[in-house]
């Protein structure tokens, strides 16, 4: 019982040590280590490239969630830091065939995008 008793307070004092924080929507969350970018999309057109970038970006490990905003051309992407850098999230847009901020698409697989993504 005591036990118990010991393990319920250590997990109220786990829940409640992060309740109160703000992350930064740029770093690393000291307490998930849940980090989120935005990446700049610019051959980014319809939203067939977005389920496109949708599917390559849900095979990576480490990445949590995406978001896409079609008009301003970006993704905005929550990815575990421990597991996963910025610089890997972009050669995963460049190997889907779309550019990734400064990251040049992979033209081969550009080439066989369908036509409204070209």
């Amino acid at each position: 019982m005591k036990t118990k008793l010991i393990s319920v307070f250590v997990l109220f004092l786990a829940m409640a040590a992060g309740c109160g924080k703000s992350s930064s929507f740029q770093t690393p969350s000291k307490s998930s280590d849940v980090a989120v970018a935005s990446i700049q999309l610019p051959t980014l057109k319809c939203n067939t490239c977005v389920k496109t970038l949708t599917t390559a970006l849900e095979s990576v490990d480490g990445i949590e969630s995406t978001e896409f905003d079609l008009k301003g051309k970006k993704a905005t992407v929550k990815f575990i830091a421990a597991r996963l850098d910025v610089g890997k999230i972009r050669t995963a847009i460049s190997n889907a065939g779309y550019d990734a901020d400064d990251v040049k698409r992979d033209s081969s697989v550009y080439q066989d995008l369908p036509e409204c993504c070209k």
